[in-house]
């Protein structure tokens, strides 16, 4: 499996839907499903992201997760890394709090950010330093 996190078992169960369930809305056998969430897959395919997305009502990019995004910024790079799990709460309609490596800056974002608007927030904040 590549280094992508996908979300599906998350998204799945906040629905309340068994693997069975969202097999048949997929139009899939649920040993697919099986596969995708344990991570026994070799891979996952574009084709098959948009059926579970569909499936499950929400856009591709919210199956897909991400724990740190590097970017260039006035010649310096950067790594905006997430730092929810090192934090003690998530501010109320945050899912993920993230921090700039070598800063003391943080941001938050809610569900189906991605790797762009983290990018471009990051840059924002770093623009507005003094």
């Amino acid at each position: 499996m590549s280094p992508i996190q996908i979300r599906i078992r998350d998204l799945r169960t906040e629905q309340g839907l068994t693997q069975v369930q969202l097999a048949e809305r997929c139009g899939m056998p649920q040993s697919t499903i099986s596969r995708i969430e344990s991570g026994t897959t070799s891979g996952v395919d574009f084709n098959t992201l948009d059926r579970v997305a569909e499936a499950l009502g929400v856009h591709p990019s919210e199956l897909i997760a991400f724990t740190e995004v590097t970017f260039d910024y006035k010649g310096r790079s950067y790594v905006v890394n997430d730092v929810t799990r090192e934090i003690a709460s998530v501010p109320d309609g945050a899912t993920t709090v993230w921090g700039i490596r070598g800063t003391r800056l943080t941001f938050t974002t809610g569900r189906g950010t991605t790797p762009g608007a983290v990018i471009r927030k990051a840059k924002k904040l770093l623009s507005e330093r003094v």
